[in-house]
């Protein structure tokens, strides 16, 4: 096995470890009120390796918003044209796959500014896909504040699900968003076409 390999994963390993870390702790208390030695003792990480990734606590949280939302902007730059229901099956599967971090990021303790973050990247996705999707070339604009709404809604059902600490069931939650997608397309057809 390569070794420059074998260290990118462990460093990714360490990375995650910290992430979930935080996550965990700030579930419990503020940011401000967490050391760099309660962080590592809970990640099992000795402080010179957070230290060599991170110049602080801070700067570990921004960069957690900031992989979420890279990781999160090729999920929908890469599913949200093969459909509703894959473009959700994804979503779902990354949300479950770093439960941890989306609770902290996407629960009751997140930010409204990361929250729209989140809505703002849906948008230029959805909006491109819903143009091509029914035919509505060169209303981009007009559809514009109509996504916006209903990316709001949906990711706020995501938000409470996850606030709710997971309890409805995926294909509930999917089940539901799709069924919502459904009529907004209804009705944009109605409104655009």
């Amino acid at each position: 096995m390569d070794i420059g390999i074998q260290e990118d994963r462990r460093v990714r390993k360490t990375k995650k470890a910290l992430r979930e870390a935080l996550a965990e702790l700030l579930l419990e208390k503020s940011i401000q009120d967490i050391t760099v030695r309660e962080l590592t003792d809970k990640a099992d990480v000795h402080r010179s390796t957070f230290y060599a990734n991170y110049k602080d606590i801070y700067d570990l949280y921004g960069q957690m918003e900031t992989l979420v939302i890279q990781e999160i902007s090729e999920i929908t730059s890469m599913e949200y044209q093969l459909g509703t229901k894959v473009f959700f099956g994804v979503l779902f599967r990354y949300i479950t796959d770093n439960k941890k971090v989306c609770r902290l990021i996407l629960g009751e303790h997140g930010s409204n500014a990361f929250f729209n973050r989140i809505a703002s990247l849906f948008k230029a996705s959805c909006v491109d896909c819903l143009c091509k999707d029914l035919n509505l070339n060169g209303k981009a604009e007009a559809i514009e504040p109509y996504a916006y709404f209903f990316l709001s809604g949906s990711l706020a059902l995501i938000r409470e699900w996850v606030a709710n600490d997971f309890e409805q069931a995926v294909e509930e939650l999917m089940s539901m968003l799709i069924e919502l997608d459904d009529i907004f397309r209804q009705f944009l057809k109605s409104k655009f076409a």
